[in-house]
Order: C-alpha cells, then structure tokens, then sequence
C-alpha cells in the first residue's frame, strides 16, 4: 500500500511526541523530515511485521464492538487548516471526541497501558507514555474535538478464532500481510484469560487541556522545515 502523500516529510501525530521531548531527537525527527521532503518518499518502506499486522487487523474487531456513534477513520489523513506541514490520521471519531485504538502485540504492554487508563490521570498518562499522550492531543486539535479517548483491547482466548478468520478474509492483496496470523496458534498470539483481572475492552476519556493544545501548537509553528 503507497504511503499518502500529505504523511511525506510532514510533522504527523504519531511522531509528534518527539518535538515535546529534548532536543536531541526533535533534531534528529526534523532532519528525517527534510530528508524525505527531498526523496518525495519515506525514507523507510512499509512493513508486515508481526506487531503492526496484528494492530491494524485487530483495531478493525475494536470497532465492530464499539457503538454506533463511533466512525473509523484510520485511512484518512487530516491537515491542519493553517500549518500545512502538520497531519495526523486518527482511528476514529465521535460526536466530541478523537479516539485512538491501540492493540498491542505484547501483554506486558497491554498490561502497562490499562494501568495507564485505571488511573483516571492526564498528568500519568503525560508522564508514562508521551507518545501516545501528544499523538492524542495532536489529533484532537486536528479534528477540533475538546475529547480523547484512549482505547486498549487484548482478546479472550475464546475471541482468536474469529480473528484468524479475519485474517484469512482479507483482500488478496493483503494476504501476505496476514498469512502467518491466520495460521497461528493460540500460543502465539497475546491473549487474556476471562477469569483474569484484567476486561479486553478499557477505555479512557478525558478533555484534552487547552494549555496542553496551545503548547503544542506553538512548538509546531516555531519549526521550520
């Protein structure tokens, strides 16, 4: 699948941590940036490995358990109205919030993310994960929604087969990207136990702090790239 064109050499949110982080990687993310402005072309080429396979598979399973108010949006990219250089491609979307869906691979990052989202916290999130805090923060000022909504799920046991079925009916074309998922056994996918502590589906909504919007929306308009 060719990269959208408006995510070449432009800040987009899910990289957009690395400007609020210190400076090393800011300038490090910025001449990339630059680079690829050059080449008209990512300076990597997109892959099929396992973790990412598996997120955008399994973020498709999330939606079809969320309400209806929730839209999928994932394959859209969004500018801003002012800072042509500033993009983001959110999951989905509702009425008043941005969302982003997130399926990790590993149960140990399954399990660090909804302690994330039992703690209720803005200022934790900020501080455990700043990735997915700013990425977040990003995209709501790019849809101009004043809610986020951060979303982890990990499946029961009893949900991998109709994920492998998933995987098996994929569009030819992505059936490279999905032949090692629809062969595999239990044991090799992340799974939860419905007697464990832990529920498949957490979710965190918060309003998304003016002073965080503003904060991020100046940094981005003293860059040049």
């Amino acid at each position: 699948m060719r990269t959208n064109p408006l995510r070449i050499g432009n800040i987009s949110s899910s990289q957009i941590h690395k400007i609020m982080g210190s400076p090393k990687p800011k300038q490090t993310y910025l001449s990339e940036l630059r680079m690829m402005r050059k080449l008209k072309r990512p300076l990597t080429t997109e892959t099929s490995a396992k973790p990412t396979s598996w997120g955008l598979l399994v973020e498709k399973l999330v939606f079809n358990t969320l309400g209806l108010e929730y839209s999928y949006n994932s394959d859209e990219t969004i500018q801003h109205p002012d800072i042509d250089y500033w993009v983001g491609s959110p999951d989905g979307m509702t009425k008043d919030s941005v969302i982003d869906i997130k399926c990790p691979y590993t149960l140990k990052s399954f399990c660090e993310l909804v302690e994330i989202i039992e703690k209720q916290d803005i200022e934790f999130f900020k501080a455990e994960n700043p990735e997915y805090y700013w990425q977040l923060v990003s995209n709501s000022i790019l849809t101009n929604k004043p809610f986020a909504e951060l979303i982890v799920y990990c499946p029961y046991l009893e949900d991998l087969g109709v994920i492998r079925k998933m995987a098996q009916d994929v569009n030819a074309e992505d059936l490279y990207k999905y032949y090692w998922l629809a062969n595999s056994t239990d044991e090799e996918l992340p799974y939860i136990l419905t007697d464990s502590d832990f529920k498949d589906l957490n979710i965190f909504k918060f309003e998304v702090p003016n002073s965080d919007k503003e904060l991020l929306t100046e940094t981005i308009k003293q860059i040049i790239i």
